[in-house]
């Protein structure tokens, strides 16, 4: 059963939320078979960089390695992915409590991270868009998304640090507070993983720092905040 208000309290309390069965297994296997045909022939982008980070991105200069699907990528090779991403928006709005909006910044409003066995990872950060979230299209028992969620009460004399791993399932559905928790994904080892990253914003705010995106795709040094 579908509770909206557990969903609501883990994403507000603990920063994140999950929702499965989002979409079928059979669709997920499907997606990961096209995917992987593209990576074979080299068709997408692979992120290979480390320390690199600065806070003008909110980036501490971890390791980046990853094939990186763009928003272009996605409408050219997996256009579901983009009618899942706009359908969302209602679902993401009544977790929220926001009015969600789709990414006004195409090359990075869906993207898919497939990480290789072996080693890939993603270094720590905070996101820079208001309302992150991810479909997982694979089942792993390593590489979980680990997230830092800082912590304080009255009874404590000082604030502590939550460490959640949040391993992925397929066809499930993470909403996460990523400008509010430094996060990164542990790297694989034997299994690989491939999470789409869906982009929304609040209407009223859709910031993103121009940087960022050549940063995390490219690996092109950031500017500072001016």
């Amino acid at each position: 059963m579908f509770d909206v208000n557990q969903h609501r309290h883990d994403y507000f309390y603990n920063l994140a939320t999950v929702i499965g069965g989002i979409i079928p297994d059979d669709l997920c296997d499907t997606l990961v078979a096209r995917v992987n045909n593209i990576i074979a022939v080299q068709g997408v982008d692979w992120v290979k960089h480390q320390g690199l980070g600065t806070d003008a991105v909110s980036d501490l200069g971890g390791v980046y390695n990853h094939h990186i699907f763009k928003g272009d990528d996605i409408r050219r090779y997996v256009p579901e992915l983009t009618a899942i991403y706009h359908s969302l928006v209602p679902l993401i709005s009544l977790i929220t409590h926001t009015d969600t909006v789709v990414s006004p910044y195409p090359p990075s409003d869906i993207t898919i991270k497939a990480y290789p066995a072996g080693g890939g990872t993603l270094g720590l950060h905070y996101d820079t868009n208001g309302i992150t979230v991810l479909l997982f299209l694979t089942t792993n028992q390593e590489a979980p998304l680990c997230m830092q969620v800082e912590r304080h009460h009255p009874s404590q004399e000082k604030p502590w640090i939550e460490h959640r791993r949040i391993f992925a399932t397929k066809g499930s559905l993470l909403i996460m507070q990523g400008r509010k928790t430094l996060h990164h994904s542990e790297p694989t080892v034997t299994e690989q993983k491939l999470s789409v990253v869906y982009n929304y914003y609040e209407r009223h705010d859709t910031y993103r720092h121009e940087d960022f995106d050549n940063f995390v795709h490219f690996g092109t040094p950031p500017k500072t905040l001016a």
